[in-house]
């Protein structure tokens, strides 16, 4: 039997920059999501939220704003 869950999460919060390890910390949940898992990705950085179907955007803890279209990605 294996454990593959539906919802996984993910914090990028410690990924610098634009670069390689960028790019690799973000392509396992994207491909996740491909595969139909849910991932709930926690990020400040905009560039990083690009590769998500979805975002939404907290402000003191509440919602403050949400998009369903993707955005601009750096894939």
């Amino acid at each position: 039997m294996s454990f593959d869950p539906v919802v996984r999460l993910a914090d990028v919060s410690r990924v610098h920059g634009d670069g390689p390890q960028a790019v690799a910390a973000l392509q396992w949940p994207r491909a996740r999501c491909d595969a139909g898992a849910v991932v709930l990705l926690v990020t400040h950085e905009p560039r990083y939220a690009g590769w998500a179907d979805r975002v939404v955007f907290l402000r003191d803890g509440a919602i403050a704003d949400s998009t369903a279209a993707p955005l601009e990605s750096i894939r």
